[in-house]
């Protein structure tokens, strides 16, 4: 399957709107952590899908923001270790066959 990446907006007939953004990245991802003016930003590029994370006082960060941006540097461990786990499982049954 080939890396691509999107965004879709769903709106309720209520009028409550929902934006859902799926990155398939391969080497062309654009991963950056920005330090700009004393203000931390992660950003994620990919195919004209585009994602930016700041604490929610960039300047001036709060303790809820800082265990927001643990708990996505605990998740992203845990992503790269589960995509880990599926290519060396794969590796091994391309190999057995």
């Amino acid at each position: 399957m080939e890396a691509y990446s999107y965004t879709t907006l769903t709106v309720d007939p209520d009028g409550t709107a929902a934006v859902h953004v799926t990155l398939r990245p391969d080497e062309q991802v654009s991963l950056l952590c920005v330090r700009d003016r004393g203000r931390a930003q992660l950003a994620i590029s990919h195919a004209r899908a585009d994602v930016c994370i700041t604490p929610t006082n960039p300047a001036a960060p709060t303790a809820e923001d800082l265990a927001v941006a643990r708990r996505l540097a605990e998740l992203f461990a845990r992503y790269a270790a589960e995509v880990e786990r599926l290519h060396i499982a794969a590796q091994s049954a391309e190999s057995a066959a």
